[in-house]
């Protein structure tokens, strides 16, 4: 459903060359570094890059391209697709924790699963016909919701963290609320860098790139940066 709408918006941004170059520099910088085509990441970087830079990278007018595209363009929409726009422009990226199913006072309607957010704990009930291959209760991953029709749908990008590493990564976010609120973006940003990591470095023990006190490749441990930040 979502990906149509998608498509209209990168038609729509196509011609920005330049902005484009700027949004996928200041998106890998932050995210690991950019992929190439040969890459099995390629394609879920790619969607990533996209759903940022289309729902919340604000350019020198102050809107994002969705809320552009929908000042210029809804009127002529069919409603369906506005609708979906309307919900890209209140999208939510976070972490979920997978619970198919599950439930203990109520469970998803049939054609739903529901999933938690990571950090707040908050579960929602999102529309997904398609069978979530490989997922178990429990799995932690990346992705945006969309709100529409009083349900939610996901986006078209995704990023699954090992299921070997959830328990460290649930240790860091209780750890990082302790100190105040959590910046659900900053967190998947730095996720997706160990996710890259790991699939460049397939020799590498996964808890050894999903290490919050001394991060893969560099040299100094958690402590010791925030000490010279300060």
């Amino acid at each position: 459903m979502i990906q149509a709408q998608i498509d209209q918006l990168l038609l729509y941004v196509a011609p920005q060359t330049d902005e484009l170059v700027r949004g996928k520099e200041e998106y890998f910088a932050q995210t690991g570094g950019e992929v190439h085509e040969e890459d099995r990441a390629y394609e879920s970087r790619m969607q990533a890059f996209f759903n940022w830079f289309l729902f919340d990278r604000k350019q020198a007018d102050g809107a994002t391209p969705v809320e552009r595209f929908l000042r210029e363009k809804g009127a002529e929409l069919p409603g369906k697709d506005k609708d979906v726009l309307l919900g890209c422009t209140q999208s939510r990226l976070g972490l979920y924790e997978y619970r198919g199913t599950r439930g203990i006072f109520s469970r998803p309607k049939s054609g739903q699963v529901r999933v938690r957010d990571a950090v707040t704990g908050d579960d929602f009930d999102v529309t997904e016909r398609r069978q979530m291959h490989g997922l178990e209760i429990g799995d932690l991953f990346e992705a945006r919701l969309v709100p529409l029709d009083r349900t939610f749908h996901f986006s078209t990008s995704f990023t699954y963290h090992p299921r070997e590493v959830g328990r460290e990564i649930r240790r860091e976010i209780k750890r990082r609320k302790k100190q105040g609120p959590v910046d659900a973006r900053a967190l998947c940003w730095e996720l997706e860098r160990m996710a890259l990591q790991h699939e460049h470095f397939k020799n590498v023990n996964v808890e050894a790139i999903y290490n919050f006190e001394t991060p893969f490749l560099s040299k100094r441990p958690r402590s010791a940066e925030v000490q010279q930040r300060g």
